[in-house]
Parts: C-alpha cells; sequence; structure tokens
C-alpha cells in the first residue's frame, strides 16, 4: 500500500476510534442501563468503564467495551466471544460475575460485577504499600485458592499480574479473563497469541495453555510484592542475592515458581509449599 494510503487509513481509524469512544463518555448511558461514570482501564483488547446500572438501583459495575488493538471485526468479536464464554463458565466470590452481554452501536460490549478493593498495582505505586515476608507469604497463600478453583474448572487465566489481582481487606479478587483459555488438551485457540520467535522467555513462559503460566506469573508477582519492602540498588544482581535475608522455604518456592527448579504441577503443590513458607517466616 503507498505511503499515502497508510496514513489515510491512520486518520480513519484514528477518527473512528474516538467516534466509538464517545459513546462511552462519562455522563452517557448505554443501552438505556449503564450510566458511564469513568473509564478505569484500558488494554491491549479493550477499555473498562466503572458504571451505575439503572436497572438494579444504580448498583456500580463494570462495562468492558472489547476493542483489540490489533486485527479486526472477526478478532474483535473473537475476543468477545472467548472472554464472556469463561466468565459464564466461572461461579466464584472472587471472580467478578458477569451481568450482561450486548452489541451497543455495533460495538461489542459485556457488563461484570464491580469488584470493591484497589488492584496492587495501585496498592504498590500510588499508595506506596510495603509487604514484609509474611505478608506477601499470606496474600498468595489466598490467590492459589482462587487459582486452584479456576484451574479445576479447566481454565487457565495467563495474565496474573500486580494490575489484576484486587485486594479488599482480608479477600483477593481475580479479574480481566481477555487471555484465559480452555485447558482441555486438543481445543483450538480461537484468538491466537502474538507470541514471537525472538520474544522474551518470560512473555512465551506467561502465554503458554498450561497450569505452569499461572504459577509461573504468580512468581513474579511475589517477587513485586516482596521487593517493596527492600531498598533500591543501581547494582545489578539476582533476586537471590538481593533478597538474600528470605527463609530457604521462600526462596525453594520462588525458583520452583519461576522454572529454575522442578516446576509445580498442581495449584495443591504449590499451596503446600506456601504453608511451609508461612510457617518459616513467622519464626
Amino acid at each position: 500500500m503507498p505511503t499515502w494510503k497508510h496514513a489515510a487509513a491512520r486518520v480513519w481509524n484514528g477518527w473512528k476510534r474516538r467516534r466509538v469512544l464517545s459513546w462511552f463518555r462519562p455522563g452517557a448511558v448505554v443501552k438505556g442501563r449503564y450510566t458511564i461514570v469513568k473509564p478505569i482501564g484500558e488494554g491491549s483488547y479493550g477499555l473498562a468503564y466503572l458504571c451505575r446500572d439503572r436497572r438494579a438501583g444504580d448498583r456500580p459495575c463494570v462495562l468492558k467495551h472489547v476493542q483489540p488493538l490489533r486485527g479486526g471485526a472477526l478478532r474483535t468479536e473473537a475476543v468477545y466471544s472467548l472472554e464472556t464464554a469463561m466468565l459464564e463458565r466461572l461461579s466464584h466470590p472472587s471472580v467478578p460475575r458477569l451481568l450482561d452481554r450486548f452489541r451497543y452501536r455495533g460495538a461489542f460490549c459485556f457488563a461484570m460485577e464491580y469488584v470493591p478493593g484497589l488492584s496492587l498495582e495501585k496498592l504498590l505505586f500510588e499508595e506506596e504499600r510495603t509487604f514484609t515476608e509474611a505478608e506477601a507469604l499470606l496474600l498468595l497463600r489466598r490467590l492459589i485458592d482462587v487459582v486452584a478453583d479456576i484451574h479445576a474448572a479447566g481454565i487457565v487465566h495467563r495474565d496474573i499480574r500486580i494490575a489484576n489481582v484486587i485486594v479488599d481487606g482480608e479477600r483477593v479478587h481475580l479479574i480481566d479473563f481477555g487471555l484465559a483459555r480452555d485447558l482441555a488438551p486438543g481445543t483450538p485457540d480461537p484468538v491466537p497469541d502474538d507470541v514471537l520467535d525472538d520474544d522474551p522467555m518470560e512473555k512465551k513462559l506467561r502465554r503458554r495453555v498450561d497450569v505452569t503460566s499461572d504459577f509461573y506469573a504468580m512468581g513474579h508477582l511475589l517477587l513485586f510484592l516482596l521487593y517493596s519492602s527492600y531498598p533500591e540498588t543501581r547494582e545489578e544482581r539476582s533476586w537471590e542475592e538481593e533478597l538474600a535475608g528470605l527463609a530457604p522455604e521462600t526462596k525453594r518456592l520462588l525458583r520452583r515458581s519461576l522454572m529454575t527448579e522442578q516446576p509445580y504441577a498442581s495449584a495443591e503443590e504449590l499451596r503446600d509449599d506456601l504453608d511451609a513458607a508461612i510457617r518459616a517466616s513467622a519464626h
């Protein structure tokens, strides 16, 4: 395509995106039911908005407008169908419940429960919350119970990270199932991943359709929490050197989660090692 056509396509696509975004501006009422309060998140697969459900006494909820950054209408519909199907399969107090799915002016949308609390990302970087070793392990212990139930339902999340873990007091919630996949062998993937041969190994491990991808992600999440209570250093060192004061049980848990030792084969294995690390960190 000539350069001028590329430029024209970018202008046209930009105009279309701005036009669609105007449908979801604060104060707008979508489907005669959902009043947009504010945008609360944006990812590679779409945008999320805090809303009030007019048919439920203005109860807070979340509306997601599926709009992948790459791909056309067929990919958008596949992403939408896959994520809503995953949410429909799950009935768990720590996973937002799907409330509604619909097209709005041609846009693929769905509504789900609003999860109270703050993401770990906000707790760490906006609230400047720090976690001791014991606190970090206890949080992961609560999270592994959620992940175990998701795996038992035949689903792998593949996007466990600090932005997708919500903390509300003692409760931990897991959100955003846009990358979740069916664990059943031979299940076709309607939304092929954009993982390339020269991508970092971390991305490849996180995108595997296997329970180990969630355990690997949980290892990195644990590192995030542990580093919050350690002073920053400019010296390039491994996590084992920087976090030398951790209990041996916590180090072993991290090595297995990060696959530098025998990876965990099940949530039960990881849960057992978390319990051992929690007991050790208490002494």
